[in-house]
């Protein structure tokens, strides 16, 4: 498979164009997690029993189940942009090391 430079310039756009995405994916996903475990620590507040049984129904507790829901959405989209630029990132490595070969007349 031979990367044209084509290639490379759309590799290089999309991650040019994707900078601000991907932060903001990771800070809704650190957002998200600190959302839930806000939630949880809400929910074992207003529960009563032993520790530990505060701490199973704090887990279960509707609003504590769907922050986690939230903060796993938000960690698989922050993963799936995060993949695509890596895959990116190998295009450019890539070509690189085509070139470097084709100046070196290793390849045509």
């Amino acid at each position: 498979m031979l990367i044209t430079e084509d290639r490379l310039e759309k590799a290089l756009r999309y991650l040019a164009d994707t900078d601000d995405a991907i932060a903001e994916e990771r800070g809704e996903m650190l957002r998200s997690e600190h959302m839930a475990e806000v939630a949880e620590a809400l929910a074992y507040k207003s529960l009563e029993g032993s520790i530990e049984d505060r701490k199973r129904a704090a887990k279960t507790e509707k609003s504590v189940l769907e922050a986690w829901a939230a903060h796993f959405r938000a960690v698989v989209a922050y993963e799936k942009l995060r993949a695509r630029r890596q895959r990116e990132v190998l295009i450019t490595e890539l070509y690189r090391t085509m070139e470097s070969s084709r100046r070196a007349g290793h390849m045509q």
